[in-house]
């Protein structure tokens, strides 16, 4: 059973307080996240004494130190009844998918699929220029999971970008600034269920305070472990939620520019790229490149010829399986009883219902069965055309897509568990009276503005969606703030931040396996990623005012 949940006021802000400032000064975001959730639970210890099993009769200061000391041992509590182990829901479509498609890519490596989409991409490359646009087109191709994003792209495409004199730098950006906001962007991906997750979980918390327009109570059921989101519902607003990702859209519309060259390389970058052009060095002398030793472990089979449609035809079946479930269950909603033509084409005629709207039943993308098919079909097609040529060989490159995936499972495991913490001590109470005050049109660019602060401090968007989320979802309904525009500010401000800061875990991948030296990618990348901030923020700022609060992109 869930904690009894508990308005601690201003007290509730001290775990994700804890885990910002001690992920910034520790660089580590794993570290943070714990302390913060441990810092929650004496917090709780404190305001629930007799739960931890404070002894009665004692009271006054001893009572509250006796609470915060025996509030630690709720952490387990905490931990197992956070939506990620409590809900089947995220077992099956979260942890599920997550491995499958960490396994899924060690295959892919180990095959010679990714070298395959690699080797097309550089058999078209002539040119510097040319070798900047392969590297953007991989990175937005392989989008499946940023973390293999940037195991992958940068480690495959350094050697074709040192051919031709493109900066290290120069490839961690495009490492960096495509495939994480196109992995944002694909409901198919990693990112994709695990936001429909948040979503939902904000959507709870906003039922648990009461402020759940009843039109909308259908996102979520009462069970024994509380109130739950109807996770399958959530998608629709998921889809909205993409279409006012300004920063992504942004990021990749900008990172195609330079890749193009219409864009031109600014302040550190320039310099980077004028030296590397010159045949001076790829990095500069007092650079301190990171190479990782983990890359060492994705090599491809002696026995492989690389092929492109290795890759193709898994995460092919992963698009078309996710697909199928979305719409297997899918029915015209009929509203009136007769029906009017929409248009016709060659004696056909395209029938809608007369007089009302109408719409399709969504049904849930089942993106952990959608996962593991893509890797059954993976595994059946690399072994029955001998690119893996033994079982023993497919497991080990199955455990090494497992083990750079972990990474990802352990960040998103405390990110939920900090959001399970922050919700039970009334986080989203305390949050949404303060935004009370504030103008409407103000709330998507401040939320922006927040997201992208603690994005920046934590050094992970996981972690931010898990405490942003359950705030910001309230706050809409109580403001009356357009919910898909605000959803769509954190989603942007998460990997604004996330571009920016230097303890980012994708920011440091990037770095480490283009072979760059860490700072000087930071301090390249964050001109291109304020200039995308500034577009987004203003297109916040100027839509908060003029988009009604009911406005969808599609129905919801």
């Amino acid at each position: 059973m869930p904690l009894e949940a508990i308005s601690a006021g201003p007290w509730s802000l001290l775990p994700a307080l804890l885990a910002i400032s001690l992920a910034w000064y520790v660089r580590d975001a794993l570290i943070g996240l714990f302390v913060g959730i441990a810092g929650g639970a004496m917090v709780y210890g404190v305001f629930r004494p007799e739960t931890v099993g404070v002894p009665a009769g004692l009271d006054g200061v001893a009572r509250s130190v006796f609470g915060a000391l025996l509030g630690i041992t709720v952490v387990p509590d905490l931990v197992a009844t956070s939506p990620l182990f409590a809900d089947p829901w995220y077992v099956k479509n979260v942890l599920l998918a997550l491995f499958a498609i960490g396994g899924l890519m060690g295959l892919m490596i180990r095959a010679g699929a990714i070298r395959g989409v690699l080797e097309a991409l550089a058999s078209r490359v002539e040119s510097p220029a040319d070798a900047e646009k392969a590297s953007f087109l991989a990175g937005v191709i392989i989008h499946i999971d940023d973390y293999f994003n940037c195991l992958v792209v940068g480690s495959m495409m350094r050697p074709l970008t040192d051919e031709y004199d493109v900066s290290r730098a120069k490839l961690a950006y495009y490492v960096d600034s495509a495939g994480s906001p196109a992995a944002r962007l694909a409901f198919y991906s990693t990112w994709g269920v695990a936001l429909v997750g948040f979503i939902g979980a904000g959507l709870a918390a906003a039922a648990k305070q009461n402020v759940l327009p009843p039109d909308m109570s259908g996102y979520v059921t009462q069970t024994g472990n509380g109130v739950q989101a109807a996770t399958d519902a959530v998608w629709p607003l998921f889809f909205n939620t993409l279409g006012f990702a300004f920063y992504s859209w942004t990021a990749l519309i900008i990172a195609a520019l330079v890749a193009w060259q219409i864009v031109p390389n600014i302040f550190g970058m320039g310099r980077e790229e004028s030296r590397a052009r010159a045949g001076d060095g790829v990095v500069g002398p007092d650079a301190d490149p990171l190479i990782s030793d983990e890359v060492a472990n994705y090599e491809m089979s002696a026995a492989a010829t690389p092929d492109w449609r290795n890759f193709a035809i898994p995460v092919l079946t992963i698009v078309g399986v996710g697909l199928m479930a979305m719409f297997w269950h899918a029915s015209p909603v009929i509203n009136a009883p007769q029906m009017s033509t929409l248009f016709s084409v060659a004696g056909y005629e395209l029938l809608v219902p007369a007089g009302g709207p109408w719409s399709f039943n969504i049904g849930g993308i089942r993106l952990g069965l959608a996962a593991m098919m893509g890797l059954l079909v993976g595994f059946v097609l690399f072994r029955a055309r001998g690119d893996i040529p033994s079982n023993a060989d497919a497991t080990d490159a199955m455990v090494n897509g497992f083990k750079g995936i972990f990474l990802a499972a352990a960040i998103l495991t405390l990110a939920i568990t900090i959001q399970n913490t922050v919700s039970t001590l009334g986080i989203s109470d305390f949050v949404t009276d303060w935004f009370r005050g504030v103008p409407v049109g103000l709330i998507p660019v401040l939320v922006f503005a927040v997201t992208a602060f603690v994005s920046f401090s934590d050094g992970s968007s996981w972690a931010t969606y898990g405490i942003m989320f359950p705030i910001v979802i309230p706050v809409a309904f109580t403001t009356g703030a357009n919910l898909p525009l605000a959803l769509g500010a954190v989603l942007s401000g998460g990997i604004f931040g996330d571009h920016c800061s230097p303890i980012s875990d994708t920011t440091v991948l990037s770095s480490s396996t283009s072979g760059s030296d860490h700072m000087v990618h930071v301090r390249t990348q964050i001109p291109y990623a304020l200039v995308t901030a500034t577009i987004a923020g203003t297109l916040f700022l100027v839509l908060g005012f003029l988009v009604p609060g009911d406005f969808s992109l599609i129905p919801y």
